[in-house]
Protein backbone atom coordinates (compact mmCIF):
# COMPACT_ATOMS: atom_id res chain seq x y z
CA UNK A 1 0.00 0.00 0.00
CA UNK A 2 1.70 3.12 -0.89
CA UNK A 3 2.08 5.71 2.25
CA UNK A 4 2.46 9.71 2.13
CA UNK A 5 4.02 10.99 4.80
CA UNK A 6 3.92 14.49 6.71
CA UNK A 7 6.53 16.16 8.67
CA UNK A 8 4.69 17.81 11.61
CA UNK A 9 7.37 19.51 13.06
CA UNK A 10 8.43 20.99 9.60
CA UNK A 11 4.72 22.27 9.21
CA UNK A 12 4.88 23.89 13.04
CA UNK A 13 7.86 25.24 11.59
CA UNK A 14 6.41 26.93 8.65
CA UNK A 15 3.36 28.27 10.16
CA UNK A 16 5.23 29.55 13.05
CA UNK A 17 6.80 32.30 10.35
CA UNK A 18 3.29 33.66 9.08
CA UNK A 19 2.19 36.12 12.15
CA UNK A 20 5.24 37.96 11.57
CA UNK A 21 5.10 38.44 7.80
CA UNK A 22 0.98 39.33 8.25
CA UNK A 23 1.78 42.19 10.35
CA UNK A 24 4.99 43.56 8.69
CA UNK A 25 2.85 43.24 5.27
CA UNK A 26 -0.32 44.06 5.88
CA UNK A 27 -3.10 41.08 5.56
CA UNK A 28 -4.50 38.28 7.47
CA UNK A 29 -4.23 34.71 6.07
CA UNK A 30 -6.74 32.05 5.61
CA UNK A 31 -5.10 28.78 5.37
CA UNK A 32 -6.12 26.78 2.76
CA UNK A 33 -6.23 23.23 2.83
CA UNK A 34 -7.07 22.66 -0.58
CA UNK A 35 -3.88 20.18 -0.62
CA UNK A 36 -4.40 18.07 2.13
CA UNK A 37 -8.28 18.09 1.57
CA UNK A 38 -8.87 19.59 4.89
CA UNK A 39 -7.08 16.55 6.88
CA UNK A 40 -8.06 17.59 10.66
CA UNK A 41 -4.38 16.65 11.70
CA UNK A 42 -3.47 19.69 9.09
CA UNK A 43 -6.74 21.81 10.70
CA UNK A 44 -5.45 20.94 14.09
CA UNK A 45 -1.38 22.21 13.68
CA UNK A 46 -3.24 25.35 12.31
CA UNK A 47 -5.71 25.80 15.22
CA UNK A 48 -2.96 24.89 17.93
CA UNK A 49 -1.29 28.04 15.89
CA UNK A 50 -3.79 30.52 16.51
CA UNK A 51 -5.98 30.07 12.91
CA UNK A 52 -9.34 29.50 13.89
CA UNK A 53 -10.56 28.86 10.20
CA UNK A 54 -9.14 27.82 7.16
CA UNK A 55 -10.11 26.94 3.86
CA UNK A 56 -11.35 23.90 2.07
CA UNK A 57 -12.49 23.63 -2.02
CA UNK A 58 -15.28 21.19 -1.61
CA UNK A 59 -19.04 21.30 0.28
CA UNK A 60 -18.33 17.41 0.77
CA UNK A 61 -14.11 17.43 1.79
CA UNK A 62 -15.45 17.11 5.14
CA UNK A 63 -16.99 13.51 4.69
CA UNK A 64 -13.36 12.34 3.91
CA UNK A 65 -12.82 11.84 7.43
CA UNK A 66 -15.93 10.60 9.40
CA UNK A 67 -19.19 10.28 8.30
CA UNK A 68 -20.41 13.44 9.65
CA UNK A 69 -19.02 16.58 8.69
CA UNK A 70 -17.25 17.42 12.34
CA UNK A 71 -17.72 21.35 10.89
CA UNK A 72 -21.37 20.38 12.00
CA UNK A 73 -20.62 20.55 15.82
CA UNK A 74 -18.63 23.76 15.89
CA UNK A 75 -19.77 27.20 16.38
CA UNK A 76 -20.36 28.78 13.16
CA UNK A 77 -18.28 30.99 13.06
CA UNK A 78 -15.41 28.83 13.58
CA UNK A 79 -16.13 26.61 10.90
CA UNK A 80 -14.20 26.12 7.91
CA UNK A 81 -14.80 28.62 4.77
CA UNK A 82 -15.70 27.02 1.36
CA UNK A 83 -13.08 29.05 -1.24
CA UNK A 84 -15.08 27.15 -4.52
CA UNK A 85 -18.16 28.15 -6.00
CA UNK A 86 -20.69 25.32 -4.61
CA UNK A 87 -23.85 24.46 -6.53
CA UNK A 88 -26.67 26.15 -5.19
CA UNK A 89 -28.92 22.96 -4.51
CA UNK A 90 -26.08 22.18 -1.90
CA UNK A 91 -27.10 25.56 -0.03
CA UNK A 92 -28.28 23.45 3.33
CA UNK A 93 -24.82 21.54 3.62
CA UNK A 94 -23.07 24.76 2.76
CA UNK A 95 -24.51 26.66 5.90
CA UNK A 96 -24.33 23.69 8.10
CA UNK A 97 -20.53 23.07 7.52
CA UNK A 98 -19.21 26.43 7.06
CA UNK A 99 -18.87 29.86 8.06
CA UNK A 100 -18.40 31.37 4.79
CA UNK A 101 -19.04 30.90 1.19
CA UNK A 102 -18.23 32.76 -2.31
CA UNK A 103 -21.48 33.83 -4.67
CA UNK A 104 -21.56 35.04 -7.97
CA UNK A 105 -24.79 34.82 -8.83
CA UNK A 106 -28.23 36.02 -7.59
CA UNK A 107 -28.79 32.42 -7.85
CA UNK A 108 -26.33 31.71 -5.45
CA UNK A 109 -27.58 34.22 -2.77
CA UNK A 110 -31.83 33.37 -3.55
CA UNK A 111 -30.64 29.52 -2.49
CA UNK A 112 -28.21 30.81 0.67
CA UNK A 113 -31.31 32.95 1.61
CA UNK A 114 -33.87 29.93 1.34
CA UNK A 115 -31.89 27.77 3.10
CA UNK A 116 -31.08 30.07 6.17
CA UNK A 117 -34.87 30.73 6.42
CA UNK A 118 -35.40 27.05 6.60
CA UNK A 119 -32.86 26.53 9.15
CA UNK A 120 -33.72 29.38 11.38
CA UNK A 121 -32.12 31.96 12.32
CA UNK A 122 -30.44 31.29 15.73
CA UNK A 123 -27.23 31.22 14.82
CA UNK A 124 -25.09 34.34 13.10
CA UNK A 125 -25.77 34.85 9.41
CA UNK A 126 -24.21 33.15 6.79
CA UNK A 127 -20.98 35.19 5.42
CA UNK A 128 -20.47 35.84 1.92
CA UNK A 129 -17.49 36.88 -0.67
CA UNK A 130 -18.92 37.89 -4.28
CA UNK A 131 -15.98 36.75 -6.24
CA UNK A 132 -14.70 39.03 -9.04
CA UNK A 133 -13.05 38.23 -12.55
CA UNK A 134 -10.02 40.93 -13.11
CA UNK A 135 -8.91 38.37 -16.18
CA UNK A 136 -8.17 34.78 -15.08
CA UNK A 137 -11.58 34.11 -17.11
CA UNK A 138 -12.31 31.28 -13.52
CA UNK A 139 -15.18 32.46 -11.15
CA UNK A 140 -16.21 35.93 -10.97
CA UNK A 141 -18.40 38.86 -12.21
CA UNK A 142 -16.47 40.92 -14.61
CA UNK A 143 -14.95 43.60 -12.98
CA UNK A 144 -17.25 46.16 -14.87
CA UNK A 145 -20.67 44.06 -13.91
CA UNK A 146 -19.66 44.87 -10.16
CA UNK A 147 -21.73 47.95 -9.79
CA UNK A 148 -24.90 46.50 -10.83
CA UNK A 149 -24.69 43.58 -9.40
CA UNK A 150 -23.71 45.12 -5.89
CA UNK A 151 -27.21 47.36 -6.80
CA UNK A 152 -28.67 44.25 -7.61
CA UNK A 153 -28.56 42.70 -4.07
CA UNK A 154 -28.69 45.46 -1.56
CA UNK A 155 -31.57 44.61 1.25
CA UNK A 156 -32.52 41.36 -0.79
CA UNK A 157 -30.66 39.22 1.64
CA UNK A 158 -31.12 40.02 5.26
CA UNK A 159 -30.45 36.53 6.66
CA UNK A 160 -26.81 36.60 4.93
CA UNK A 161 -24.11 38.76 5.49
CA UNK A 162 -21.65 40.61 2.99
CA UNK A 163 -17.98 39.56 4.25
CA UNK A 164 -16.32 40.98 1.13
CA UNK A 165 -15.35 40.49 -2.21
CA UNK A 166 -12.80 37.74 -3.84
CA UNK A 167 -10.35 37.68 -6.98
CA UNK A 168 -8.30 34.46 -7.82
CA UNK A 169 -5.54 34.29 -10.59
CA UNK A 170 -2.88 32.19 -11.63
CA UNK A 171 -5.16 29.34 -11.36
CA UNK A 172 -6.39 27.96 -14.59
CA UNK A 173 -4.81 30.36 -17.04
CA UNK A 174 -2.22 31.79 -14.85
CA UNK A 175 -2.69 35.11 -14.86
CA UNK A 176 -0.26 36.75 -12.93
CA UNK A 177 -1.41 40.00 -10.51
CA UNK A 178 0.01 43.54 -11.87
CA UNK A 179 -0.80 47.27 -10.83
CA UNK A 180 -3.35 47.56 -13.36
CA UNK A 181 -5.54 44.81 -12.45
CA UNK A 182 -5.60 46.06 -8.13
CA UNK A 183 -6.26 49.65 -9.64
CA UNK A 184 -9.24 47.96 -11.76
CA UNK A 185 -10.19 46.00 -8.92
CA UNK A 186 -10.22 49.19 -6.13
CA UNK A 187 -12.21 51.14 -8.86
CA UNK A 188 -14.57 48.43 -8.96
CA UNK A 189 -14.97 47.70 -5.57
CA UNK A 190 -15.76 51.74 -4.90
CA UNK A 191 -18.27 52.02 -7.47
CA UNK A 192 -20.23 49.07 -6.59
CA UNK A 193 -19.94 50.57 -2.70
CA UNK A 194 -21.50 54.35 -4.33
CA UNK A 195 -23.80 52.60 -6.09
CA UNK A 196 -25.04 50.42 -3.28
CA UNK A 197 -24.46 51.90 -0.41
CA UNK A 198 -22.93 48.73 0.82
CA UNK A 199 -19.38 48.37 2.66
CA UNK A 200 -16.70 46.24 1.63
CA UNK A 201 -14.42 45.40 4.21
CA UNK A 202 -12.11 42.33 3.24
CA UNK A 203 -10.99 41.91 -0.27
CA UNK A 204 -9.93 38.10 -0.52
CA UNK A 205 -6.92 37.73 -3.16
CA UNK A 206 -6.22 34.03 -3.96
CA UNK A 207 -4.62 32.07 -5.40
CA UNK A 208 -0.77 31.35 -3.53
CA UNK A 209 0.30 33.54 -6.83
CA UNK A 210 -0.62 36.62 -4.65
CA UNK A 211 2.03 35.41 -1.79
CA UNK A 212 4.64 36.44 -4.03
CA UNK A 213 2.70 39.64 -5.02
CA UNK A 214 1.75 41.27 -1.61
CA UNK A 215 5.76 40.21 -0.54
CA UNK A 216 6.79 43.01 -3.68
CA UNK A 217 3.88 45.10 -3.16
CA UNK A 218 2.91 45.42 0.79
CA UNK A 219 3.85 48.78 0.83
CA UNK A 220 2.19 50.50 -2.54
CA UNK A 221 -1.89 51.62 -1.76
CA UNK A 222 -3.56 49.91 -5.02
CA UNK A 223 -6.58 49.23 -2.80
CA UNK A 224 -9.11 51.00 -0.38
CA UNK A 225 -8.09 51.92 2.47
CA UNK A 226 -10.93 50.68 4.98
CA UNK A 227 -10.66 47.18 3.00
CA UNK A 228 -8.48 44.30 4.61
CA UNK A 229 -6.08 42.30 3.10
CA UNK A 230 -7.10 38.85 3.35
CA UNK A 231 -4.78 35.85 1.55
CA UNK A 232 -6.01 32.63 0.57
CA UNK A 233 -3.04 30.53 0.24
CA UNK A 234 -1.18 27.07 0.86
CA UNK A 235 2.35 26.95 -0.71
CA UNK A 236 4.30 28.73 2.23
CA UNK A 237 3.82 26.56 4.73
CA UNK A 238 2.35 23.42 3.29
CA UNK A 239 5.05 23.44 0.13
CA UNK A 240 7.14 25.82 1.16
CA UNK A 241 8.03 27.55 -2.01
CA UNK A 242 6.54 29.21 -4.67
CA UNK A 243 4.81 26.70 -6.91
CA UNK A 244 4.12 29.32 -9.86
CA UNK A 245 7.34 30.52 -10.34
CA UNK A 246 9.36 26.95 -8.61
CA UNK A 247 10.95 29.69 -6.26
CA UNK A 248 11.56 29.66 -2.46
CA UNK A 249 8.14 31.20 -0.76
CA UNK A 250 9.17 34.94 -0.41
CA UNK A 251 9.44 35.94 3.43
CA UNK A 252 11.58 33.12 4.97
CA UNK A 253 13.13 30.00 4.94
CA UNK A 254 10.70 27.92 5.10
CA UNK A 255 10.79 23.76 5.30
CA UNK A 256 10.43 22.36 1.51
CA UNK A 257 10.69 18.55 2.76
CA UNK A 258 6.94 18.37 4.66
CA UNK A 259 6.24 15.21 2.43
CA UNK A 260 7.43 12.11 1.43
CA UNK A 261 5.14 9.77 -0.74
CA UNK A 262 6.77 5.58 -0.21
CA UNK A 263 5.48 3.27 -2.52
CA UNK A 264 6.12 -0.74 -2.31
CA UNK A 265 8.48 -2.97 -5.12
CA UNK A 266 6.46 -5.91 -6.17
CA UNK A 267 8.42 -7.07 -9.25
CA UNK A 268 12.16 -6.74 -10.25
CA UNK A 269 12.86 -8.63 -13.16
CA UNK A 270 15.72 -8.36 -16.46
CA UNK A 271 13.57 -7.43 -19.93
CA UNK A 272 14.45 -7.29 -23.20
CA UNK A 273 12.77 -4.18 -24.66
CA UNK A 274 12.00 -4.52 -28.36
CA UNK A 275 9.78 -1.78 -30.43
CA UNK A 276 6.35 -3.98 -30.48
CA UNK A 277 5.02 -4.76 -34.02
CA UNK A 278 1.47 -4.15 -33.25
CA UNK A 279 0.37 -1.82 -30.31
CA UNK A 280 -3.04 0.67 -29.56
CA UNK A 281 -3.68 3.50 -27.49
CA UNK A 282 -2.45 2.72 -24.35
CA UNK A 283 -4.56 2.89 -21.05
CA UNK A 284 -3.48 6.72 -20.96
CA UNK A 285 -4.91 6.80 -24.68
CA UNK A 286 -1.37 7.94 -26.05
CA UNK A 287 0.80 5.94 -27.93
CA UNK A 288 3.98 4.65 -26.14
CA UNK A 289 7.45 4.39 -27.91
CA UNK A 290 10.06 2.47 -25.87
CA UNK A 291 13.30 5.32 -24.79
CA UNK A 292 15.81 2.93 -24.32
CA UNK A 293 16.12 -0.97 -26.25
CA UNK A 294 17.72 -3.72 -25.17
CA UNK A 295 18.13 -5.89 -21.86
CA UNK A 296 17.13 -3.62 -18.87
CA UNK A 297 16.77 -4.64 -15.30
CA UNK A 298 13.14 -2.80 -14.32
CA UNK A 299 10.95 -2.53 -11.34
CA UNK A 300 7.36 -2.69 -11.10
CA UNK A 301 6.01 -0.34 -7.58
CA UNK A 302 2.62 -0.38 -6.08
CA UNK A 303 1.67 3.03 -7.39
CA UNK A 304 0.15 4.13 -10.41
CA UNK A 305 -2.19 6.65 -12.12
CA UNK A 306 -5.11 5.29 -9.46
CA UNK A 307 -3.15 6.18 -6.20
CA UNK A 308 -1.52 9.60 -7.05
CA UNK A 309 -0.39 12.34 -10.00
CA UNK A 310 3.21 10.67 -10.55
CA UNK A 311 3.77 12.96 -13.24
CA UNK A 312 4.61 15.62 -10.30
CA UNK A 313 6.48 13.34 -7.83
CA UNK A 314 10.23 13.75 -7.90
CA UNK A 315 12.00 10.42 -7.71
CA UNK A 316 14.47 9.34 -4.96
CA UNK A 317 16.25 7.35 -6.11
CA UNK A 318 20.06 7.36 -7.65
CA UNK A 319 20.83 5.85 -10.85
CA UNK A 320 16.66 4.81 -11.62
CA UNK A 321 14.73 6.46 -13.95
CA UNK A 322 10.73 6.61 -13.91
CA UNK A 323 9.86 5.37 -17.27
CA UNK A 324 5.80 4.94 -17.37
CA UNK A 325 2.71 4.39 -14.71
CA UNK A 326 -0.53 3.08 -15.71
CA UNK A 327 -3.11 1.34 -13.53
CA UNK A 328 -1.66 0.46 -10.43
CA UNK A 329 1.67 0.01 -11.36
CA UNK A 330 4.82 2.70 -11.91
CA UNK A 331 7.70 1.32 -13.76
CA UNK A 332 11.55 1.62 -12.81
CA UNK A 333 14.50 1.49 -15.50
CA UNK A 334 17.06 0.53 -12.78
CA UNK A 335 19.78 -1.19 -14.91
CA UNK A 336 22.15 1.95 -13.45
CA UNK A 337 21.01 2.18 -9.69
CA UNK A 338 23.22 1.03 -7.32
CA UNK A 339 20.55 -0.20 -4.74
CA UNK A 340 19.80 -3.92 -5.24
CA UNK A 341 16.33 -3.40 -4.95
CA UNK A 342 14.05 -6.92 -4.23
CA UNK A 343 10.01 -7.23 -4.20
CA UNK A 344 8.52 -5.88 -0.89
CA UNK A 345 11.48 -2.98 -0.76
CA UNK A 346 10.75 0.58 -0.54
CA UNK A 347 11.11 3.75 -2.89
CA UNK A 348 10.63 7.06 -1.74
CA UNK A 349 9.23 10.06 -3.82
CA UNK A 350 9.19 13.78 -3.22
CA UNK A 351 5.52 14.63 -3.87
CA UNK A 352 4.50 17.96 -5.45
CA UNK A 353 1.43 20.10 -5.02
CA UNK A 354 -1.15 17.64 -7.01
CA UNK A 355 0.66 14.13 -6.29
CA UNK A 356 -0.25 15.83 -2.76
CA UNK A 357 -3.77 16.64 -3.65
CA UNK A 358 -4.60 13.81 -5.36
CA UNK A 359 -3.08 10.96 -2.36
CA UNK A 360 -4.95 12.46 0.51
CA UNK A 361 -8.65 12.03 -1.69
CA UNK A 362 -8.04 8.38 -1.84
CA UNK A 363 -8.34 6.02 1.02
CA UNK A 364 -5.66 3.86 -1.30
CA UNK A 365 -2.76 5.83 -0.31
CA UNK A 366 -1.89 5.63 3.89
CA UNK A 367 -1.50 9.04 5.59
CA UNK A 368 1.55 9.14 8.31
CA UNK A 369 2.02 12.12 9.82
CA UNK A 370 5.31 12.24 11.82
CA UNK A 371 6.55 14.57 15.03
CA UNK A 372 9.17 14.74 17.34
CA UNK A 373 7.02 13.24 19.52
CA UNK A 374 5.02 10.83 18.27
CA UNK A 375 3.80 8.69 14.79
CA UNK A 376 -0.24 9.41 13.49
CA UNK A 377 -1.64 7.13 11.13
CA UNK A 378 -4.96 8.07 8.89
Amino acid sequence: MPVLHLNLDALKSNISRLPHLEKAWGFSLLPVLKMVAGHPVVARVLHDAGYQRYGVAEVDEPLLWGSSPPQASLPPGARPVLISLPPPQRADDVLVRFSRSPVSSPEHLLALEAASQRLGTASPAHEYIVMLDAGEWREGIPLQDTPAFFQGIKHRFPHLKLAGVGLTMGCLHGVCPDSRAMRALADAVSSAEQASGLRVSCISLGGSIFWDWLARNHDASFLPPHCQIELRAADPFLLGYDSYHDKPAAGGDFNRDLFRFDATVVEVLDKDIQPACHCVYNGKGKRSVPRQIGCRRRALLDCGSLHTSLEHCHLLLPGAILMDYCGTYCVLDITDCPRNLRPGDTVSFAPGYWAVAQSFRTPLVAKHFHSSENICHA
